[in-house]
């Protein structure tokens, strides 16, 4: 025989030790698998893993927990300060809304922080600038469409309009 290889007489062994890790990632539990994702998806990202807002260390959110949607469906409806409080907590941490009360943050600020919040744990990396932004613009666009008046001209006399002569109506396109 004049092959170059040499036999290796632990072939099988390993092939079956590469077939069972193989098998072994395939038939994992659902709580390994995540963690493993969880992890590779932490090492991929770019910002930082916390932020200081209003002095008040957080964590940036990554994922939103189903909770935290349930909550907000529920938030609308609802005046709750301790609810409220509680979706914070499931944000951004334990008491961090007090802190943030205490350290003069503003409705205005607080909205983009949770424009921010939010946006981040939906997976969309959004820095506060853009939040910002974004914000902004929404509150621009309400006061634009509130300013608008409601009601036609002739309808808010309760008379009805003047009919316009034919002259003043008719196109002379077609003739």
């Amino acid at each position: 025989m004049s092959n170059s290889e040499p036999i290796d007489p632990n072939a099988d062994l390993h092939d079956a030790i590469d077939q069972a890790v193989a098998d072994a990632a395939e038939t994992q539990g659902w709580d390994d698998f995540w963690a493993e994702v969880q992890r590779q998806e932490a090492d991929e990202r770019k910002g930082p893993p916390t932020q200081v807002i209003r002095g008040v260390t957080v964590r940036v959110p990554h994922d939103l927990p189903l909770l935290f949607e349930r909550k907000t469906d529920q938030l609308k409806d609802s005046g709750s300060e301790d609810a409220f409080k509680e979706l914070l907590a499931d944000l951004f941490g334990v008491d961090v809304l007090d802190a943030w009360i205490a350290a003069g943050m503003s409705g205005r600020e607080f909205e983009v922080v949770l424009a921010w919040g939010m946006a981040n744990g939906k997976g969309r990396e959004l820095s506060f600038r853009e939040a910002y932004e974004m914000v902004r613009d929404k509150q621009q666009s309400g006061k634009a469409k509130s300013s608008t008046p409601r009601t036609g001209g002739s309808g808010s006399t309760g008379r009805s309009s003047k009919p316009t002569s034919g002259a003043s109506t008719s196109s002379r396109r077609g003739k």
